[in-house]
């Protein structure tokens, strides 16, 4: 059987130095005198750790939060509410919102464009209908144009429950091939085709 490795640190071993030599030189009964050094060579090592890493998504300095008119069903309009932060002093935001299929904007799209000199936090409302059942997206793109900076994107998606949402789910979830691993989890696979030049 294998016994585990132990790391000594360099102020262990230093102190260690420090004991022994004076062992040597003193005798074994002197070696309570030298305590007090070893104590302040190991208080003296202070580890000081970096600063956390924080990660910026790049793209524009724009964050979203939303009210979305709940309990809907097929046929029914709806809106959502939707709340805008950026962080420019002057410059035109548009904003673009689209749905996916099952929620329909009418005329296709909807856009509006915001004068950030007016102040960091906007509102827009966003008209919808729902179609069919299940879990679907309002896909929004903000592109910011600061008077003095570079034109820079960011995208959201405001998610609509129609019907009887959870039931569509599932059935969508249990149409999925899936498959267990050799760690025992169940995992969907999906055909991949890649090519490397």
């Amino acid at each position: 059987m294998m016994q585990p490795i132990k790391v000594v640190s360099g102020a262990s071993l230093l102190a260690l130095g420090v004991v022994l030599s004076a062992c040597a030189q003193q005798g074994a009964e002197n070696v309570a005198d030298i305590e007090p050094v070893i104590a302040s060579a190991s208080e003296s090592k202070s580890v000081e750790l970096a600063p956390m890493i924080s990660t910026v998504k790049p793209g524009a300095s724009v964050t979203f939060s939303e009210t979305v008119t709940q309990d809907l069903d097929i046929g029914d309009s709806g809106f959502a509410m939707l709340t805008i932060n950026e962080g420019y002093p002057s410059g035109l935001l548009t904003l673009t919102a689209t749905g996916d299929h099952g929620v329909s904007i009418p005329g296709g799209a909807s856009s509006t464009q915001l004068n950030m000199a007016d102040g960091t936090r906007h509102s827009w409302r966003i008209d919808f209908s729902a179609e069919t059942e299940g879990v679907h997206y309002l896909n929004i793109v903000a592109e910011a144009a600061p008077s003095d900076g570079l034109v820079q994107s960011r995208a959201y998606a405001i998610r609509i429950e129609v019907g009887d949402w959870k039931t569509v789910q599932a059935e969508q979830d249990a149409a999925k091939p899936m498959e267990m691993q050799a760690d025992g989890e169940m995992a969907v696979l999906m055909q991949a085709e890649e090519t490397i030049e």
